[in-house]
């Protein structure tokens, strides 16, 4: 029995989108999600201690977007955060990520690696 070698692959050949294909771990992406990692970190934070956000200083502290979803997201959670929340998630958060993702699947082009370096 005898083996076909593989045949080159062929730039030519390949699918445009393919073609596109950008390594962004330490590009615009990288970066954009440094970001927000940030960001969420602080949203994290007041919720954590909802207290802060009676404070009159509080806009002194923390953007006002975050102060926004921190209060969104602590109205979606009546049992607050911590070792005795839901280990899958909290559900309203977990609707909106579902959401999101249904949503983003639809509009745009994108697809999910196994690995990363």
């Amino acid at each position: 029995m005898s083996k076909m070698s593989p045949k080159p692959l062929d730039y030519e050949l390949l699918n445009e989108n393919v073609k596109k294909v950008a390594y962004a771990v330490k590009g615009e992406l990288y970066l954009r999600a440094l970001e927000l990692q940030k960001e969420g970190k602080k949203v994290v934070a007041l919720c954590q201690a909802p207290f802060l956000l009676d404070d009159p200083n509080v806009g002194l502290l923390f953007p006002a977007d975050v102060i926004s979803r921190a209060k969104h997201y602590l109205s979606l959670n009546s049992g607050g955060l911590g070792a005795y929340s839901d280990s899958r998630g909290l559900p309203g958060i977990r609707k909106e990520f579902a959401e999101f993702i249904e949503k983003s699947m639809q509009e745009l082009d994108f697809f999910i690696s196994s690995s990363n370096s």
